[in-house]
């Protein structure tokens, strides 16, 4: 019988990931909802989860520096107990290293065997005695490898960066994607103030700071679960990132006007879109994904949005009877995700050097086939979580080029002050970085039909 405890969840979490392939947020999801671990408890397992996501490639260094065996070739319980402890030694200060260790070779008692188990506590003495001389390869002689290491990114990955920035920059972006993102919420504003939702879930035990650059945001801490909150029952918010909040601001959609947003699971930038026009018009929530759709009707409805119509439909074929009849389109692309990384730290790993082309082509698809249902004068959004060139500016100079009766509209009018003097916001598009701008890595588009 194993215990259920914080470092064991942990473990059964990012075996399954290793294993399997699960993604980090839907493995902790699906263990967190089914154990009966403490609010304490609960918060160690997501941070030794996402830590050990985060750091991956730097605990695999250091463990091989000290153990004759490739972290590869190790049980994949004994690799990621060993991940787990070493996490906690070298990156978290409250947690005493002799109790972190013992907690680890008491696991691989547990979930091995007791060869296991000496292995994993020579590794840890022999970690703790040499830390001090583990060096990285020469920062001038493998650049490229050294900052891999360093900052646990794809060495392919962090050669790209530093072609296109130079190392320092580069090293500023990584470290930025390394950083815990804050949780902030939208203010359901059909229903609230944001001063006074502030006022309410501070008497829910919630810290609340009201946003500096949004006004319908706010930055929430010390959560306990925040799906048990009356004011999140009752619709009186919705989380999401300000990076994303911004994508509606730049739709600037008019309430009575008919809205698509062609790939919309979850719902919430539809919600956000329907909040803007005062739930009075209409918004074709589109998703390839029948199960997906279902999330955006129930998500409307605990918003008490009733405009959504969600539809199972593959946005790469909008139906005909959608030809130059709707008002504004936001295409919020499936992209490589690398500019959330700091949310989601497991896509670094899944992702393909080819990926980025690969991805593109499905981008500019989207975008000519949301091109022809726009009515005249309709406005055209496209939105994707990354940085990435082919994804970004490559996908919208095809797009102008190839559609000349749309062009780019100066984005200055919908932004905050704060982002206003961006260099290309007056060309029409805007590439967020979380190094600059300390918010999730996005780059939005507008253009509007001739």
């Amino acid at each position: 019988m194993v215990k259920e405890g914080a470092r064991s969840t942990a473990l059964m979490i990012l075996r399954e990931m290793d294993i399997r392939g699960t993604y980090v947020d839907l493995a902790l999801k699906s263990y967190l909802q089914k154990g009966r671990l403490s609010y304490r408890d609960r918060a160690l397992v997501t941070e030794l989860c996402y830590g050990v996501v985060r750091h991956l490639l730097t605990l695999d260094w250091w463990i091989e520096q000290v153990s004759k065996r490739k972290v590869k070739d190790m049980d994949p319980w004994i690799r990621n107990i060993l991940r787990i402890t070493l996490y906690q030694v070298a990156f978290l200060d409250k947690i005493p290293v002799p109790a972190a260790c013992h907690e680890g070779v008491e696991m691989a008692k547990e979930f091995s065997h007791q060869g296991g188990a000496k292995f994993v506590n020579g590794v840890l003495r022999g970690y703790l005695r040499k830390k001090d001389e583990i060096n990285l390869p020469d920062l001038e002689e493998s650049p490229y490898r050294h900052l891999s290491l360093k900052y646990s990114f794809p060495a392919w990955m962090v050669k790209r960066w530093c072609k296109r920035w130079g190392a320092g920059e580069a090293w500023e972006y990584m470290s930025a994607l390394n950083s815990p993102a804050p949780l902030t919420v939208r203010v359901n504003t059909l229903k609230v103030s944001q001063k006074d939702l502030k006022e309410i879930m501070v008497k829910e035990g919630v810290v609340v700071e009201e946003s500096k650059l949004l006004s319908e945001s706010l930055i929430l801490k010390k959560v306990r679960d925040l799906a048990a909150l009356n004011s999140f029952k009752k619709g009186l918010f919705q989380v999401q990132s300000e990076s994303s909040m911004l994508v509606s601001r730049i739709v600037d959609p008019v309430k009575g006007e008919t809205l698509l947003d062609s790939c919309s699971a979850p719902g919430g930038k539809s919600a956000h879109l329907a909040q803007a026009m005062m739930n009075r018009g209409k918004v074709i929530s589109c998703d390839i994904h029948g199960h997906k759709v279902k999330l955006v009707g129930k998500n409307a409805c605990r918003l008490g949005i009733n405009i959504i119509e969600p539809l199972e439909q593959d946005a790469q074929r909008l139906p005909a009877n959608f030809l130059n009849k709707i008002d504004r389109v936001l295409v919020d692309a499936p992209c490589s995700g690398l500019g959330v990384n700091r949310r989601k730290p497991d896509l670094k790993w899944k992702r393909k050097p080819g990926d980025f082309s690969s991805l593109a082509k499905i981008q500019l698809q989207l975008l000519k086939e949301a091109a022809k249902v726009l009515k005249p004068s309709g406005v055209l959004v496209y939105s994707v979580c990354t940085n990435e060139p082919e994804e970004t500016t490559w996908v919208v100079k095809k797009f102008t080029a190839e559609n000349t009766n749309f062009f780019l509209s100066d984005l200055t009018a919908f932004l905050p002050e704060k982002l206003r003097q961006e260099d290309s916001v007056s060309k029409g598009f805007l590439q967020l970085y979380p190094h600059k701008h300390y918010l999730d890595g996005f780059f939005l588009a507008r253009w509007e039909k001739r």
